[in-house]
C-alpha cells in the first residue's frame, strides 16, 4: 500500500497546484560528498515537494536541510526542514527517501504563491544512526540542541495520559502555544495516528520507548 505523506517534519498545509516536477528548474546545492541529495518529486495530495535520499550506506538518524523555491513573480519562501528520526518509527535507510519540504511559495490560505518555476535545495548536516554526524556543526545544534525538551515533553504527554485521562491528554497534544519546536512532536503525534488510523497514545508511548533507548546509544540527550 502507498505510504500517506504527511509533511509533519515542518508542519506547514502547502497549497496544490498541479504542476510537474519538470517544470522546476531545480538545482541540489549540497556540498560534495554529502550523505544525502535532494530532488523534486509529486503526489497528488501534496503537489510537489523536495525530498531527501539518503545515498550513503548508514542509516540517518537525522538532517538538516534547506529548500528556497522561487516562483513566476520572483518571490521566494524559504522552508528549514529538521529531520529527528530519534521521534519517529525508523531511520532514514540507505537509498530510502523522506519529504522534506513543499515547493511552494504560498504564505497562508489567503496569500497563495504563483507557479514555482526553480528551486535550490542542500542538505547540510547529517546524524547517522551509530552517532556520527557529517556537515555543519551549527545547522546541526538546531537538532540537537532542542532533543532533551522533545524527550521530556513525550515524557510528560504519555503521563498527562496516565495521571489525567484522555481529555487531558488530547488538550496537552493540541495546545499550539507550545515552542514551535516541542509541537512539532505533537503534531507528528497528531498526523501519523490519523493516517495510520491508531491511537495516539499508542505512538506517543512507542515513541518514547524508542527515544529512551537512542538515548542509552548516544549518551544523554
Amino acid at each position: 500500500m502507498k505510504p500517506t505523506i504527511v509533511f509533519c517534519l515542518f508542519l506547514v498545509t502547502s497549497l496544490l497546484f498541479a504542476q510537474n516536477p519538470a517544470d522546476v528548474k531545480f538545482q541540489d546545492a549540497s556540498p560534495k560528498g554529502a550523505p544525502a541529495s535532494m530532488s523534486v518529486k509529486y503526489d497528488p495530495d501534496v503537489g510537489l515537494y523536495a525530498a531527501v535520499r539518503n545515498t550513503s550506506g548508514k542509516g540517518i538518524l537525522a538532517f538538516f536541510a534547506i529548500l528556497e523555491p522561487t516562483d513566476s513573480l520572483g518571490r521566494s519562501v524559504p522552508c528549514h526542514s529538521r529531520a529527528d528520526f530519534i521521534f519517529k518509527d525508523s531511520v532514514l535507510a540507505p537509498q530510502a527517501e523522506r519529504p522534506a519540504c513543499p515547493i511552494d511559495t504560498s504564505i497562508s490560505p489567503s496569500e497563495p504563491g504563483a507557479t514555482v518555476v526553480k528551486a535550490v535545495g542542500a542538505v547540510l548536516w547529517v546524524q547517522f544512526e551509530d552517532g556520527s554526524t557529517w556537515g555543519d556543526s551549527e545547522s546541526g545544534k538546531q537538532i540537537l540542541s532542542i532533543r532533551s525538551r522533545k524527550l521530556a515533553f513525550l515524557q510528560k504527554l504519555v503521563a498527562e495520559y496516565y495521571d489525567n485521562g484522555e481529555t487531558s491528554f488530547k488538550a496537552m497534544l493540541n495546545d499550539r502555544n507550545l515552542d514551535p519546536r516541542i509541537w512539532a512532536v505533537a503534531g507528528c503525534l497528531v498526523e501519523d495516528a490519523k493516517s495510520q488510523k491508531v491511537p495516539a497514545i499508542n505512538l506517543a508511548k512507542n515513541r518514547l520507548e524508542a527515544a529512551q533507548k537512542w538515548e542509552l546509544l548516544l549518551a544523554p540527550f
